[in-house]
């Protein structure tokens, strides 16, 4: 079994109206019998936060007893259960300032998705600090292993701050192929939603349109081994799959990130969050570093040498 559909199975995705007023077992009822012919289960839906109501998701430990007629539904319900991700307290690169950094693992999300708000390295971190005032500071996707940034209570805000003012330096490794025609190189242009509705996947455009936003990433190649090389990546602003979507872009997608066009074969897209620097509210300065992670590696490893 892949690592994919051990940590990232299908779902199950259905949407419908409820008609008249419903208790929550005849919500779950009506849920289950729409997921006829599918390994799926309502009630573990309901348990992992995947049944949502009006566009907010049911709290399992303190549900409604009723759901209103006109009620419209949406059911994300994994049709196998997920292999939970390990994190390693090993994995903490720093706690103080208000802030937490750890070597986030693949696969693991970094907060609740739309199928389970029980599975995410925020939840992970809330329970092994016990502090539930801990939030993500940013997002790297669920493949991206490497330096993630958490908050707690009111240096949420502080920190969101800086990273909207491009005062946090990020530096990412990424396995591509085939390599970069220069060595060093930048994408820019403007990053938005994809008419695909199929897919949650991002478009690159010179011009703008409704939703777009401009972003720029600059690019170094670090290593070229055969058809693949090793790069590294400055993102300058921070866009939902801005570094997948410009590597793509550039004609060197990440190895194993089918969805914008790799073609060759890997566990995970191979994008690792190396570094994060920035300085603290008192003024002294953070610089993380996460280890590069075996499998960003060994997937450049078979084709020549990592230095």
């Amino acid at each position: 079994m892949s690592e994919a559909e051990r940590y990232d199975p299908p779902l199950a995705v259905r949407r419908f109206v409820v008609e008249r007023e419903v208790t929550l077992a005849e919500l779950v009822e009506e849920a289950a019998t729409r997921l006829a012919g599918t390994e799926a289960s309502a009630e573990r839906a309901l348990w992992h936060g995947g049944l949502h109501v009006n566009g907010h998701p049911l709290d399992a430990e303190n549900p409604p007893r009723s759901v209103g007629a006109g009620s419209w539904v949406a059911l994300y319900a994994f049709e196998r259960e997920p292999e939970p991700v390990a994190f390693d307290p090993a994995r903490v690169l720093h706690d103080g300032d208000g802030l937490v950094a750890v070597d986030k693992p693949p696969w693991l999300p970094m907060q609740r998705t739309r199928a389970t708000a029980r599975l995410s390295l925020e939840v992970a971190l809330r329970e092994l600090f016990r502090d539930d005032s801990l939030v993500a500071v940013h997002r790297l996707d669920r493949q991206t292993s490497g330096v993630a940034l958490f908050s707690r209570g009111r240096a949420g805000a502080w920190a969101s701050r800086e990273l909207a003012a491009r005062r946090v330096g990020k530096r990412y490794l990424a396995v591509v192929g085939p390599p970069p025609e220069r060595d060093a190189f930048e994408v820019t242009g403007f990053l938005g939603r994809a008419p695909d509705p199929a897919r949650f996947r991002f478009a690159l455009n010179r011009e703008t349109w409704p939703g777009a936003r401009k972003s720029l990433t600059r690019f170094r190649v670090m290593e070229r081994c055969g058809e693949r090389a090793l790069v590294e990546a400055r993102p300058e602003t921070g866009r939902t799959h801005q570094l997948r979507v410009h590597l793509a872009a550039a004609g060197s997608p990440i190895v194993g990130d089918g969805l914008y066009g790799s073609t060759a074969s890997a566990e995970r897209a191979l994008l690792h969050a190396a570094a994060l620097s920035l300085e603290c509210p008192g003024g002294s300065p953070l610089c993380l570093e996460a280890p590069m992670p075996a499998d960003v590696r060994d997937g450049l490893a078979s084709a020549g040498r990592i230095r």
